[in-house]
């Protein structure tokens, strides 16, 4: 590939417009390669008029036009005898295209924006035929076509869409894992405006969603947020959140500038339930709220998400703050059952699923009833109170006793071992030097 960019400059128009021509027919049916070789003759005679004057520049173009169809029609052109012959061929378009066209001009747009979408065309319909070599193909064009354009290039959104919506179709969007970490910097060049860089997030967060990855599809319609404030968009956004199946938390959403402000009804009343209500009573409001506004929530258009799944956080939240703000980190399964609103028999699941969500560590004592805290994740909890500062310091003051005692058992280990080792063997010895001496004084002494 790197050879086909080095050479393509010193090969003549025509040999260009060959070498690319004949690649896409190899693509095609016979009868159609005949068409294309046909199409080859016409452009000879294009670019030799009889008078022998040089071709125009609009001459060029037409047939650069002419070949960038032919690339359309044969989706791509991907089906060449080797495997690297279609990248190679497809840089040599894209400077074909850039040689003969205003790359600053719409017609020169047009033009790549075609180009990748054949690609993108015949990649989806590989994938669809099982034949992940043309698909890989496919996506390696695409990534080279991306990289071909300037930092600042305005076509790198489109040509980079158009990369996702492939990997989407081909179920391989890990192989493009879009961060904000990444993405910022690339926004932050590319010379579009802020409306077009909006329109990219939001139709990529839309293939991730698609593809069943709502914490990218998020991290991405977060990133539309920060940049243009839509009541829509932060309704979307709010819906992603809480689909997210171990996201428990709405705040990357609020953190925005006049996100939350632009939430209002419905919405404002789901983001109170995860803000504003006490997290225990939040139980009773979200069971009532759940009942009465199922259809807003399936009308949110978020795989997974519904009013039971509103709920579901509601209470496993309800019952991460119940661990924490236990003292005694013993809570009874009555008390459970009463604060979650369920019956004793269901505390069991509800704890094994804080347990599988990461929200605390715990073990069940069956024949107390009773649910022994272990730890408990701050992603379950919300507010730092009083209460939650009285429980801090009871639980400081245990953990200074129990090192006070650690460090006294310490000590004393340190003391025994400064005496040196002391033996069974040893004792009866001294206990016979200090007859001997006894035995000594007497005779002395008579």
């Amino acid at each position: 590939m790197s050879d086909c960019v080095a050479i393509a400059p010193e090969l003549p128009f025509r040999s260009q417009i060959a070498e690319t021509l004949q690649h896409a027919s190899r693509s095609m049916q016979p009868a159609e390669q005949v068409a294309a070789r046909e199409l080859l003759n016409t452009f000879d005679k294009q670019l030799k008029p009889a008078d022998g004057t040089e071709p125009t520049v609009e001459t060029k173009r037409e047939i650069v036009r002419k070949v960038v169809d032919t690339f359309v029609e044969t989706k791509g052109a991907l089906e060449a005898a080797k495997e690297g012959e279609a990248e190679s061929c497809s840089l040599l378009l894209q400077h074909v295209i850039a040689d003969n066209f205003d790359t600053a001009g719409t017609d020169y747009a047009t033009l790549v924006k075609s180009v990748a979408e054949a690609v993108r065309v015949g990649g989806e319909a590989a994938a669809e035929a099982g034949r992940p070599g043309k698909v890989e193909i496919a996506e390696r064009i695409l990534t080279n076509s991306y990289n071909f354009f300037p930092a600042e290039s305005p076509l790198r959104p489109a040509v980079l869409l158009t990369l996702i919506t492939l990997l989407g179709a081909a179920d391989d969007l890990s192989a493009l894992p879009l961060t904000p970490a990444i993405l910022n910097p690339a926004l932050s060049q590319w010379s579009t405006s802020e409306a077009d860089k909006v329109a990219f997030l939001t139709q990529a967060a839309g293939v991730y969603e698609k593809a069943g990855d709502l914490a990218r599809a998020l991290d991405l319609t977060v990133l539309a947020l920060e940049r243009a404030v839509d009541g829509k968009m932060a309704e979307h956004a709010l819906a992603l959140a809480l689909a997210v199946p171990n996201r428990f938390d709405v705040d990357d959403i609020l953190k925005v500038q006049g996100a939350r402000d632009s939430l209002a009804g419905h919405a404002d009343e789901l983001v109170d339930l995860f803000t504003k209500v006490d997290e225990l009573a939040a139980v009773d409001k979200a069971a009532a709220w759940a009942k009465a506004n199922g259809a807003y929530v399936d009308s949110l258009g978020v795989a997974g998400l519904d009013a039971d799944e509103v709920l579901r956080k509601v209470r496993l939240v309800a019952l991460t703050t119940l661990a924490a703000r236990s003292a005694t980190k013993e809570i009874s399964y009555a008390d459970l059952a009463g604060a979650l609103k369920v019956d004793e028999a269901e505390v069991e699941a509800w704890v094994i699923d804080a347990i599988r969500a990461g929200l605390l560590q715990a073990r069940l004592s069956q024949p107390q009833s009773l649910v022994r805290i272990i730890s408990v994740s701050s992603r379950g909890t919300r507010r730092f109170g009083t209460d939650e500062w009285k429980l801090l310091e009871k639980r400081l003051g245990e953990w200074k006793v129990a090192v006070a005692e650690a460090r006294v058992t310490i000590e004393s280990a340190e003391e025994v071992a400064a005496q040196g080792p002391i033996t069974n063997q040893r004792r009866p010895q001294q206990r016979r030097q200090q007859g001997q001496q006894e035995q000594q004084e007497e005779t002395a002494q008579a």
